[in-house]
């Protein structure tokens, strides 16, 4: 077995990464580039582990090394600090697992059984802890502290024909207040809707209306850092990336966005952000937004899209099935660190 432990900042893309990528159903932003931008934006150095036997990869593992010196404002250094953990999550979207194993039972076993060791090898003694974000099912058994965390919300749409079938499926308030929510905007000239390939989107621009999302929650304990343009625009330049634009056609204005990353059986509904209103933006753009997403999915053949964590309950209106969610804390103990 090989173990190749990565730093998109330094190294450069592997040979087998783009087949490892379709083999492993990664999206868009587990594309190198993309790893690399974010890499360098990053709190945290973010290891890229890949497992293989000769030069077919059969695991990998994302994940963010958190130490003493980790700032929520302060760009990760090239040390690593002595003592820390690792944190195991996807690289851009939090709803999904941070790692990919070949065969059944590619699970928490295999973080636990070849990833732990591995990284012990790489990090040394001051390797204690790893948290594994969302765990599909609880992780019985061993020395691991389990909780749920937030469900994330999958729409399944293989089941309808048209976004109008979706709409009858929902209860009848949710129903007549989207159908007046899409009227409303479908007729508003001052409103321009455009779905189209992220490469052809501004960045900055999309960058300015995601920021505005990310003000509206500032009274969250923990937020996420302000998305950099330069990530965006790696990210938007990748071929399964759309994204939802609203334009005032007047001005030319940005009023929202949102992105989709596509995926053959779980494209992800990823960004979304949007003016508020004493800025200029319009009221129930998120709504919509979702109805294009479901519009683009029966278009496109896709069976369900994940529309990601928070607001459960409001996307379970929208048709959503909840799934749900856990976090394991693995310590590392004297036995485990010399496996």
């Amino acid at each position: 077995m090989v173990i190749d432990v990565l730093d998109p900042r330094y190294d450069a893309e592997p040979a087998y990464w783009a087949a490892l990528r379709e083999r492993a159903g990664l999206r868009a932003d587990w594309s190198w580039p993309v790893l690399a931008t974010q890499a360098w934006a990053a709190r945290t150095p973010q290891p890229v582990t890949v497992f293989r036997d000769g030069p077919e990869p059969w695991g990998v593992v994302a994940a963010a090394w958190v130490t003493g010196r980790t700032r929520r404002y302060r760009f990760a250094g090239s040390g690593r600090g002595r003592l820390g953990g690792l944190v195991v999550r996807a690289p851009g979207v939090s709803s999904l697992p941070g790692w990919w194993f070949a065969g059944p039972g590619g699970g928490l076993d295999c973080l636990l059984d070849a990833y732990v060791p591995a990284m012990r090898a790489e990090l040394g003694p001051g390797f204690r802890a790893m948290l594994v974000r969302q765990l599909g099912e609880p992780a019985g058994g061993g020395l691991r502290l389990v909780r749920r965390t937030e469900d994330v919300a999958v729409l399944d749409v293989a089941r309808f024909g048209t976004r109008d079938d979706w709409l009858q499926s929902l209860a009848r308030k949710r129903k007549q207040n989207l159908r007046k929510i899409f009227r409303t905007v479908d007729a508003d000239p001052s409103i321009e809707v455009r779905l189209m390939p992220g490469r052809e989107a501004d960045p900055v621009a999309v960058a300015e209306v995601l920021r505005h999302n990310e003000r509206k929650h500032r009274d969250v304990p923990i937020v996420a850092l302000p998305h950099f343009t330069g990530y965006l625009t790696a990210l938007l330049r990748q071929p399964d990336v759309f994204v939802a634009e609203y334009r005032d056609p007047a001005t030319g204005r940005l009023l929202a966005a949102g992105s989709v990353l596509d995926h053959p059986r779980l494209p992800i509904a990823r960004h979304w952000g949007a003016l508020a209103r004493e800025d200029g933006g319009r009221p129930n753009l998120y709504f919509h937004f979702y109805g294009e997403v479901v519009k683009w999915a029966l278009a496109a053949g896709r069976p369900s899209v994940l529309f990601g964590k928070g607001m459960a309950e409001l996307k379970a209106t929208l048709g959503a099935r909840l799934v749900p969610q856990y976090a394991a804390a693995v310590p590392v103990l004297p036995s485990r660190r010399h496996a």
